[in-house]
């Protein structure tokens, strides 16, 4: 057996066989359900007896894990055990806190012997009774308690669970808002939300280099230019850009997140960590003094 993960572009024909024989030809599940709008954006896993595929499963960016179907004559040979720890693994390396599916009621014992514990009643879907249940794949970090320095493995959700859990400020300084970090939807609409929660709550964006912005649109700009007195932006002058070796994000006066211009793995993060949260702020503050409003922003959006 090979489990082998894919995407919808890649092995449609292939994930689309499977699932219809399992969930519309034996299931009787209308094609018009079983089909849906989540799958080209899903992380799929197909596996393979013999360079056949046999069975599937898929997973949407939130954790969901859905769509688990093996081929009827290929049951009870633990290939759905296998697509469940694939699907597992991979959330594990990307440091997701949890996972969370819906077991068809025959499927909860299944489940459960991975580690999912269900909560909530049964309730239908397709016409088939369904159980809730929940994978944690690790504790949650809470800011301004747990004060052990790690490496984050999956930086972008790292920064937007900081900023999620800011109550007052966030300090944001960058060589130019990289958009593997700070241009996705969800960490958008979360420093929106802390911008506007409260007149009191302070967000500052200090970039490096703001040629990258004068060619594309960055969100986070953009946020800045509809909410420049919650959201302001500088740009360091020039001379110190030479000087600079790290940046870092700083989440009201106990979380830090740094990473280097490098694509190596020298970044580290603590949700509680006063001495060097106040260290770098003074950093911040003192560069900040230093910046310059980048009028010339305002024309290009």
């Amino acid at each position: 057996m090979m489990i082998r993960k894919t995407d919808w572009q890649t092995d449609k024909a292939l994930l689309t066989r499977i699932r219809h024989e399992v969930f519309v030809n034996e299931q009787a599940v209308p094609l018009e359900l079983e089909l849906d709008e989540h799958d080209p954006h899903c992380h799929h896993w197909l596996a393979f007896i013999d360079g056949q595929a046999v069975g599937t499963v898929r997973m949407l960016s939130n954790g969901n894990i859905g769509r688990m179907a093996v081929s009827k004559p290929y049951r009870n040979r633990g290939i759905g055990k296998a697509l469940l720890q694939a699907a597992i693994s991979y959330a594990r390396d990307q440091d997701w806190r949890k996972l969370s599916l819906a077991a068809q009621d025959h499927a909860i014992g299944f489940y459960a012997a991975a580690g999912f514990v269900a909560y909530g009643e049964l309730f239908m879907d397709a016409g088939i009774p369904h159980q809730s249940m929940q994978l944690r794949l690790r504790e949650e970090r809470i800011l301004g308690k747990d004060s052990q320095a790690f490496k984050p493995v999956n930086k972008a959700a790292t920064i937007l669970d900081l900023c999620s859990q800011a109550h007052r400020t966030i300090r944001i300084f960058s060589q130019a808002l990289e958009a593997d970090f700070y241009a996705n939807d969800a960490l958008i609409q979360t420093l929106s939300a802390f911008a506007r929660a409260h007149r009191q709550n302070q967000l500052r964006l200090l970039i490096c280099d703001e040629s990258a912005l004068r060619e594309q649109r960055h969100p986070l700009v953009a946020l800045s230019q509809r909410l420049p007195s919650a959201i302001p932006l500088r740009v360091m002058p020039k001379g110190a850009k030479a000087e600079i070796e790290e940046y870092f994000l700083l989440a009201d006066s106990s979380g830090i997140f740094t990473y280097t211009a490098l694509p190596t793995d020298a970044g580290w993060c603590s949700y509680h960590l006063p001495p060097k949260v106040r260290d770098y702020q003074d950093r911040f503050d003192h560069m900040w003094e230093f910046a310059e409003t980048p009028r010339y922003l305002r024309k290009l959006y």
